[in-house]
């Protein structure tokens, strides 16, 4: 069974990017393009790990980690911000609200996969031990 990632981004572009990205890598990739639709396909899909945009509109990213990690079909998977933006403040935002890492844009395809693998991996080896 291929590992399923939910990639949450409210550009087409960017979507269809990290599909081919994650598809060659190996991944079953399902797509998300707004909070809202994140939420309802996170609970539908059963993904291993998220990929969220911070700057959505609607509901914006740390609102959608929020909500996901305070239900209890979702509170498990890890949810990774990717994003351009790189202060201090947002990154301590996405801690807050529950996030397993941040990876700032832009990225190299190979990295963006391994620095992926490393948190599922992460988050087996620490499930195991639980």
């Amino acid at each position: 069974m291929l590992p399923r990632i939910l990639v949450a981004d409210d550009d087409d572009g960017v979507r269809q990017l990290l599909r081919l990205i994650f598809a060659r890598a190996g991944f079953d990739v399902i797509e998300a393009a707004s909070g809202e639709q994140a939420l309802a396909r996170a609970v539908d899909s059963d993904p291993n790990v998220i990929l969220l945009d911070i700057m959505m509109p609607g509901m914006d990213g740390y609102d959608t980690c929020r909500q996901l990690k305070s239900d209890s079909r979702t509170k498990g998977v890890p949810v990774i911000f990717v994003s351009a933006l790189e202060d201090r403040l947002g990154r301590n935002s996405a801690a807050r609200y529950g996030a397993d890492d941040w990876i700032k844009k832009p990225i190299g395809p190979r990295d963006l996969v391994a620095r992926v693998q490393t948190v599922m991996n992460r988050r087996l080896t620490y499930g195991a031990l639980a």
